[in-house]
């Protein structure tokens, strides 16, 4: 099996320090298993004069220009909730259906357009809990890691 790219498109800057570490160190351990790659957007300069939604659809158009042949699969508080497991199964479904690209779109403070909602393959979440848009950049490494480990009979997932 060919290793797969998994393209995160992220939008905006990390700006901690220990979250980019984090996100450094889950690249590494799945680099025998995929090939990560970043794509990060510029947020758009939150004003009084831009409604949340002004703000999703500007940041979508950012978004729409970075992606690229394979599946989408956006993540969202209101995305389907799955365990570690089911999560597993669901990227191996993912790896046979994505012509060796998984793309995946983590939005801004207020979360992604629903016209990227509507356009993905797949929404997910994360957690029912409510993450800070750059955390979710280190949870998604860690559950991919997991889910790659699973997927590999590793013993990571216990």
């Amino acid at each position: 099996m060919t290793v797969v790219r998994i393209r995160i498109i992220a939008v905006g800057k990390d700006k901690e320090r220990w979250v980019t570490e984090g996100c450094e160190h889950f690249g590494k351990l799945l680099s025998r298993f995929a090939r990560i790659e970043w794509i990060i957007v510029p947020a758009v300069r939150v004003s009084a004069a831009l409604t949340p939604a002004q703000v999703r659809q500007r940041e979508a158009g950012r978004i729409r220009a970075a992606l690229e042949k394979g599946l989408l699969v956006a993540l969202s508080d209101r995305g389907e909730k799955c365990d570690s497991i089911t999560f597993a199964d669901k990227l191996e479904n993912f790896q046979t259906r994505c012509h060796g690209i998984i793309n995946f779109l983590v939005g801004g403070a207020h979360g992604l357009d629903e016209a990227i909602l509507k356009k993905a393959d797949a929404v997910l979440s994360l957690s029912p809990m409510t993450f800070s848009h750059r955390l979710v950049r280190l949870v998604l490494l860690e559950q991919l890691y997991r889910a790659f480990s699973i997927l590999h009979g590793r013993d990571y997932h216990k």
